[in-house]
């Protein structure tokens, strides 16, 4: 029976000693898998490029024209998305500003869209009006300008006149009409200035 005894008195010490052996190996291990992570979750995440990186701080900010500058015409770098959101977002920008008579704004918006419009033909279905909408839209931006640079005029508010139709150049600068009728307001004004300082 003695013998029965130690020989269960074995046994419970060798599974004893099993079992703290296999819990000190499996202290050991989790420790060894954070220092050497198995290839699978070394995987690094793809790098973003820091035009990409400047570019998105831009549209977050709803600066698109700056963002479409930076971009320069990039969309083969993979930026095709930014590059998009960019070219509707100024769009956007500019029916906002057309809706509220702001056609200076309006035009510049525009004219912005027309100078970034895409060239390939997938990315160009995805804006959101064609280039004749926008022309349509930037001619219309001229022509109010041009009327409401008149109509200051013959209000005799030079100031207003002449600030309507250097915006209406800054759209249209070959507008053969805006230059002579901001020519002449600019020698009447300095004229009225002159006679006032006597």
């Amino acid at each position: 029976m003695r013998t029965s005894g130690a020989f269960f008195i074995l046994l419970a010490a060798a599974s004893g000693l099993a079992a703290c052996s296999s819990q000190e190996s499996a202290l050991v291990k989790p420790a060894e898998v954070v220092q050497h992570p198995p290839a699978v979750l070394q995987k690094r995440q793809p790098q973003v490029s820091p035009l990409r990186r400047k570019v998105v701080l831009l549209l977050e900010k709803k600066k698109y024209r700056q963002a479409l500058e930076m971009m320069n015409n990039r969309t083969h770098e993979g930026l095709e998305r930014e590059y998009l959101l960019a070219v509707n977002g100024l769009l956007e920008v500019g029916e906002d500003a057309f809706a509220l008579g702001d056609y200076a704004a309006a035009g510049r918006s525009f004219k912005g869209v027309l100078d970034a419009y895409p060239g390939a033909p997938a990315l160009r279905e995805r804006v959101s009006r064609d280039q004749k909408q926008i022309r349509s839209y930037l001619e219309t931006c001229v022509n109010r300008l041009m009327e409401e640079g008149l109509e200051e005029y013959r209000r005799g508010r030079l100031e207003s006149a002449i600030r309507k139709w250097k915006g209406l150049l800054a759209i249209s600068p070959g507008h053969q009409e805006a230059k002579k009728a901001l020519d002449t307001a600019t020698v009447q004004l300095q004229s009225l200035q002159n006679m006032k300082d006597r």
